[in-house]
């Protein structure tokens, strides 16, 4: 989820919790204008485009709200399982995806929950920013234990500075490339977001 339509900066804030959300999907379809918003095409063009035209096994995609890159993602994978902590928002993405074959949808708050794995591609697009310390650092390790077992891992985040979101998009990667530096295979910034790639053994 991209770029909080305040960008005012400030300094570390709580968690965003389920009823930011909840309040964002009452008022609009599409509160990022994820479908037709000319950053989100680029940066699924772009974010397609660094898997390198790989097929994967089993994916997970962490925070996919309405489904649109979900939709894009799953001719990638035999299985996508896609969660989110938006009730709302996965009705929304269940139209999208209806009929799609190998598609799973699932109402989860991710760290603290996650579909068993293992897993072949883990999408965070978007979502490790909503994190408070404890919360992003469990998120860490969620992450080194799938790319421990084989799993990509594709990290993708806003760069500006928002008034909601305990973190930047740069303070995220950054952390990322710290703790899971050793599988860091691509690091590709564009000035609005930034991409990392992470492939284990």
């Amino acid at each position: 989820m991209s770029g909080d339509p305040a960008l005012e900066g400030g300094s570390a804030r709580p968690r965003v919790e389920q009823g930011f959300f909840d309040d964002l999907y009452a008022r609009s379809d599409d509160p990022w204008g994820f479908a037709e918003r000319e950053y989100e095409l680029d940066k699924y063009t772009h974010s397609l485009a660094s898997l390198g035209g790989r097929r994967f096994g089993r994916g997970l995609e962490v925070g996919c709200s309405i489904g649109v890159f979900t939709e894009q993602l799953a001719p990638l994978c035999d299985e996508l399982v896609a969660i989110d902590v938006s009730d709302s928002a996965l009705d929304r993405a269940r139209d999208r995806l209806r009929g799609r074959a190998g598609v799973t949808l699932a109402a989860m708050t991710f760290p603290e929950e996650m579909p068993d794995g293992p897993w072949d591609l883990i999408v965070c697009s978007e979502v490790l920013y909503y994190f408070d310390p404890g919360a992003f650092a469990l998120a860490v390790d969620r992450l080194r234990a799938a790319i421990g077992e084989g799993a990509t891992a594709l990290a993708v985040h806003w760069r500006p500075p928002t008034s909601t979101y305990p973190l930047r998009g740069d303070e995220v990667h950054d952390r990322l490339i710290a703790e899971l530096g050793r599988w860091h295979v691509l690091d590709d910034r564009r000035p609005q977001y930034r991409l990392d790639l992470f492939t284990g053994p």
